[in-house]
C-alpha cells in the first residue's frame, strides 16, 4: 500500500496547487475516502450506499473486513460536518477549473438550463442544472436542488445564474431553455447580465405583445404549421425581441404542433430555430445521471446537505468520463440511419465510462491512471460532435 499512499500524496498536492481554499478544507484521509467512494460508484454504477458497501473490499485490497464495516465508513464520510458544508462547493470550483482547461470560449458558446425531478420516500428532489454545451455535449457548470415539486420560481433561477457567474463568466454565452423558463422580469434580468437567449414560448404566451409587432398572431402561427420558418419583432415589457415560428421538426402533432421561440439575438430565424435544438443535448445528460449510468434516483439521503455532496461527486465522475470519451473519439462506430443521419454507435459519456471502469482493479490503480489522465488536455477532432 506504500505506493498508493504516494500516488494519494501526489494527487492530494496536485490539487492543493489549484485552491488556495482546500489547503484548510480537503484533508488527505478525506481526499481517499472521497476517491474511494467514487471509485465505488464507478464499479457499481449506483449511488446507493448498501450496494456501495460490496466494492470497498475489492478497491482496498482487504476482502476480510465485514461488508457492514464498509457500509459505516462510507456513511461516516457523509456525517463530517467539512464533507457536508463545504466539500461539494470545492468539487463544483475544481470542475469548472477542470472544464475551462478544455476549450476556454472558443467553441462553448452556448448553455443550457433545465431540471430533472423524483421523489424518495416523502423527500422531494428537483434537481435545476446550468450546463454548457461543449461540441453537443452538456457539462453541468453548476446546479440547486430546489426540494419540491413543479416548476422554478424567477427569484430561483435568478439566484442560481447569479452564482454561477461568480465561477464562469458567462457574459456573451447563449441561454437555451423550454417554455417553462420564461417571465417579463427573467428575460430583462438575462439582458442585463450580459446573456443570449432563445427559449421556448408555449402557445398562449404573449400573443397580444407578438400581434403588436406587425402580422397578427394568427396568421404568424397558420404560416408556422404550414411549414414555414416566420419572425417578427416583438417588445415584451422593456425589451425587444425576435419572435420566431415553425412546425415542429418531426411533424405537426396534435398536442405539441408548433416550435415557438423568443430571442434576444439578431441571428437569422433559420439559425434561431436550428441553435434552440442544441438544448436536447441536457436530455442525455440526465439519462446518464440518472438510469444510464449512475442511477442516481437510487440515493437514500434525506438530508440535504448529504445529497447536495452526492449529486456533486456523480457531476465530477460524469464529467471525467466524458472527457476519456472526447480523449478517445475516434473508437466510436459511426452508425447511418434512414434519412441519411449519421451518429455514434454509442454516446460520448458511455464510451469514457468504459475507459474508466478498465482503471477500476484497486484504488492504488485508479489514482495513478488519474494522475496521468488529469494532465492530459481534452481534444476532440472538427467538426463539433
Amino acid at each position: 500500500m506504500l505506493c498508493c499512499v504516494k500516488n494519494m500524496a501526489k494527487l492530494y498536492s496536485s490539487l492543493l496547487n489549484k485552491s488556495k481554499e482546500l489547503d484548510r478544507l480537503l484533508r488527505p484521509a478525506l481526499l481517499k475516502n472521497l476517491v474511494l467512494i467514487g471509485c465505488a460508484i464507478l464499479l457499481k454504477e449506483t449511488v446507493n450506499i448498501n450496494k456501495l458497501k460490496n466494492a470497498i473490499g475489492l478497491l482496498v485490497e482487504n476482502e476480510e473486513t465485514l461488508p457492514n464495516s464498509h457500509y459505516r465508513r462510507l456513511t461516516r464520510f457523509f456525517d463530517q460536518e467539512i464533507a457536508k458544508r463545504h466539500l461539494w462547493k470545492w468539487l463544483m470550483i475544481w470542475l469548472i477549473g477542470y472544464i475551462r482547461r478544455w476549450d476556454g470560449r472558443s467553441t462553448s458558446l452556448f448553455v443550457t438550463l433545465d431540471g430533472t425531478s423524483w421523489e424518495f420516500g416523502q423527500t422531494k428532489i428537483h434537481l435545476l442544472v446550468l450546463s454548457l454545451v461543449y461540441r453537443g455535449i452538456s457539462l453541468p457548470l453548476f446546479w440547486v436542488d430546489l426540494a419540491k415539486k413543479g416548476h422554478s420560481s424567477q427569484q430561483e433561477r435568478k439566484r442560481l445564474l447569479q452564482m454561477a457567474a461568480k465561477l464562469y463568466d458567462l457574459r456573451g454565452l447563449c441561454l437555451l431553455a423550454d417554455r417553462e423558463y420564461v417571465g417579463r422580469n427573467w428575460f430583462e434580468f438575462l439582458d442585463e447580465i450580459g446573456l443570449l437567449f432563445i427559449i421556448r414560448l408555449s402557445r398562449q404566451d404573449y400573443k397580444y405583445e407578438v400581434s403588436a409587432g406587425g402580422k397578427s398572431y394568427g396568421s404568424l402561427l397558420k404560416r408556422a404549421l404550414q411549414g414555414k420558418v416566420v419572425s417578427q419583432n416583438v417588445h415584451v415589457g422593456e425589451g425587444s425581441y425576435q419572435f420566431v415560428a415553425t412546425a415542429h421538426q418531426d411533424g405537426p402533432d396534435e398536442d405539441d404542433p408548433l416550435v415557438l421561440l423568443l430571442t434576444n439575438t439578431t441571428w437569422a430565424k433559420q439559425k434561431v430555430l436550428a441553435r434552440y435544438r442544441i438544448r436536447w443535448c441536457t436530455e442525455p445528460l440526465f439519462r446518464h445521471l440518472k438510469s444510464n449510468g449512475f442511477d442516481l434516483e437510487a440515493m437514500g439521503f434525506e438530508n440535504r446537505q448529504k445529497i447536495r455532496l452526492l449529486v456533486a461527486i456523480v457531476v465530477v465522475l460524469y464529467v471525467i468520463c466524458v472527457a476519456e470519451g472526447l480523449k478517445h473519439f475516434e473508437r466510436i462506430g459511426r452508425k447511418r440511419y434512414v434519412g441519411g443521419g449519421e451518429y455514434g454507435s454509442e454516446s460520448v459519456f458511455r464510451n469514457g465510462y468504459g475507459v474508466v471502469a478498465v482503471h477500476l482493479a484497486t484504488i492504488e490503480h485508479f489514482v495513478e491512471w488519474l494522475l496521468n489522465a488529469l494532465r492530459q488536455k481534452v481534444k476532440v477532432p472538427k467538426p463539433a460532435i
